[in-house]
């Protein structure tokens, strides 16, 4: 969400995605990713995994630096259209990026969500192989009914949007930034959406939430 490069890709990805190679995730600048208080307190709480989202306004100035350069490398390749195609994506304007990149196919009636490609820290993150998997497989349930929302938000909105992504198990807390861009190769309909994942310093604490909430979901 691991995706070492498009070449372990399960789909048949077109010749261009499949030329996509996912290097290994740098270390980033330490950026605080606040919780703001948005889950609740610990004190009677139920065992159970919580997760929650902050819409984020794109001119935000504690939007993460990464997310920033994102947005504006879209909009340089989006010009006067509706959105970038994919054609217009070259990975290496944004290779600092990629382990933190997905590629997903957006499909309709019902609309609906599967990742093409996922970089290799966001595998990390998961501890699960998603491509080839859809939005609503990811674990647990509550955090994909959440980020299939937010798809259909952007293709809906058909405009880049932007949240602060929170999750609460049982023994810790995370949380991380994220934003969604639209794609369209005919410049009328979103066929696709790049997103764009920032954990700040706190990788290792968002994996460590996601595992605790696998682990419970499998008991």
């Amino acid at each position: 969400m691991g995706a070492t490069s498009a070449g372990a890709a399960k789909s048949d990805a077109a010749q261009s995605d499949a030329e996509i190679r996912i290097p290994e995730t740098r270390p980033g600048e330490i950026r605080d990713i606040h919780l703001n208080g948005h889950l609740a307190g610990r004190a009677g709480r139920r065992a159970v995994t919580q997760v929650d989202a902050i819409a984020l306004r794109l001119d935000d100035p504690d939007l993460d630096v990464d997310l920033k350069l994102a947005l504006d490398y879209w909009q340089h390749k989006k010009g006067a259209r509706l959105a970038p195609a994919r054609t217009d994506i070259d990975p290496v304007d944004i290779a600092a990026l990629l382990p933190r990149v997905m590629l997903i196919d957006v499909s309709t009636d019902p609309l609906d969500f599967r990742f093409r490609l996922a970089g290799t820290g966001i595998f990390k993150i998961h501890g699960a192989e998603l491509t080839n998997t859809r939005a609503l497989d990811l674990a647990p349930s509550a955090y994909a009914a959440m980020i299939h929302r937010h798809y259909c938000e952007a293709v809906a909105q058909r405009a880049p949007i932007a949240h602060r992504v929170l999750i609460d198990v049982d023994t810790r807390r995370s949380a991380y930034m994220r934003i969604i861009l639209p794609l369209s190769d005919d410049g009328d309909v979103v066929n696709r959406l790049l997103t764009v994942e920032s954990y700040a310093d706190g990788a290792q604490e968002l994996r460590d939430c996601f595992a605790e909430a696998r682990l419970r979901g499998a008991r």
